[in-house]
């Protein structure tokens, strides 16, 4: 089943791109969304960027009753900006780092739930031969 991505807001994505900067920026007279650009244009000049989930959405535990991930899928020490080919290779090919990548590690980790939940089937024994005179 897939679950809807919750919509992150500009608060927040501006204490990730001040997370990433190392400072924060205030500059009279302009709004939110206004110093999220200059950021963002600091830090990834005219290079396409996404913002992404560390660890991915897919990877975190989901509680259906609250309706919420673990770690929250809009908490800023678990977002980051990437370039969007940075963004595809983590999610894709490779994670950070020699890790798996965000889809290999969900396929493996939906591997290791079928192998728990799997009822395991013992081979049933023969008796042994004898020799016979």
């Amino acid at each position: 089943m897939k679950l809807r991505r919750p919509y992150i807001p500009i608060d927040v994505r501006l204490k990730v791109a001040e997370r990433q900067l190392g400072h924060s920026w205030s500059i009279n007279g302009q709004g939110r969304k206004e110093r999220l650009r200059l950021m963002l244009k600091l830090l990834f000049a005219n290079e396409p960027f996404q913002l992404d989930h560390d660890p991915a959405l897919t990877n975190r535990p989901y509680n259906k009753k609250k309706r919420r991930y673990t770690p929250d899928a809009n908490d800023p020490d678990y977002l980051i900006y990437r370039s969007v080919a940075g963004h595809d290779i983590k999610t894709r090919v490779r994670g950070d780092g020699a890790q798996h990548s965000d889809l290999g590690l969900r396929r493996k980790m939906k591997r290791i739930e079928r192998r728990e939940t799997r009822p395991i089937k013992k081979i049933p024994s023969r008796p042994f031969q004898t020799r016979q005179k």
